[in-house]
């Protein structure tokens, strides 16, 4: 009788200790699904940001301009972002984000390198609603790192499955999640199929975009480089400014 109550006291343990892995591990990876939809939101913030430097892109229309731009911005970190040679010079693209805009200034180079500091305007009010969620989930992944850091070092994995491979069964929790009985699965197997999400995997999927000051801080740079743009081409500048004029088309 006492081998029995010692043998169920025993097995209940064990059964406890499983279900509280369990149960932790699928927090943790609940947090990091709402991690991955919140980087999913975060990619259509991101793609809000395109019209505007395109714009910025287009009325600068040399390359070496939006390196210089960007330069200033801080960006080492690849290609410039959103650039395409094609999207900067198609003349329909050109046309599409000017028709909007709303010029002013008393002389044509004055309404240009306006044009241009209204789109940076419009890009860093874009930006803003980018950086928050960024923000947002630069916070939550600190927090789900440091819920993974506290479950490795409060369970060993290795001895979690030496002992549910002793259990005679195994409740529902526990084979939706292994899917087989834990006594006849491979180590190598359990192990994989147990291993907690990759953050950096996560990271990595986070779009990036370099991080932009205050418009009234960057009014400067933007206006030398406006008036670098008007110098080299006058002509294709007095024309986009047509363009722009041209409502309702």
């Amino acid at each position: 009788m006492e081998h029995d109550i010692g043998k169920a006291m025993a097995y209940q343990i064990k059964k406890e200790i499983a279900e509280r892995y369990f149960r932790v591990r699928k927090l943790i990876e609940d947090d990091s699904a709402n991690l991955r939809q919140m980087i999913s939101r975060l990619e259509r913030l991101y793609e809000q940001l395109g019209p505007p430097m395109i714009r910025i892109y287009s009325l600068l229309m040399d390359r070496d301009l939006a390196e210089a731009l960007l330069n200033h911005l801080g960006w080492k970190e690849g290609p410039l972002p959103f650039y395409d040679d094609y999207i900067v010079e198609s003349e329909s693209i050109k046309r599409r984000l000017l028709k909007d805009m709303e010029l002013h200034g008393w002389f044509s180079r004055s309404k240009y390198t306006n044009l241009v500091m209204d789109s940076y305007q419009e890009l860093y009010k874009n930006y803003l609603k980018y950086l928050d969620l960024l923000e947002e989930i630069e916070d939550e992944m600190a927090v789900v790192q440091e819920e993974i850091n506290q479950f490795t070092s409060n369970y060993s994995l290795d001895e979690i499955l030496t002992f549910l491979s002793e259990l005679d069964s195994m409740g529902d929790v526990h084979a939706s999640v292994l899917g087989t009985n834990v006594a006849s699965a491979q180590r190598s197997q359990l192990e994989k199929k147990l291993a907690l999400p990759n953050l950096d995997d996560i990271e990595a999927a986070i779009p990036r975009f370099p991080r932009l000051p205050k418009p009234e801080e960057m009014r400067p740079v933007l206006k030398k480089l406006a008036h670098e743009a008007w110098s080299r081409h006058h002509q294709e500048a007095e024309r986009l400014l047509k363009i722009a004029e041209e409502k309702g088309e």
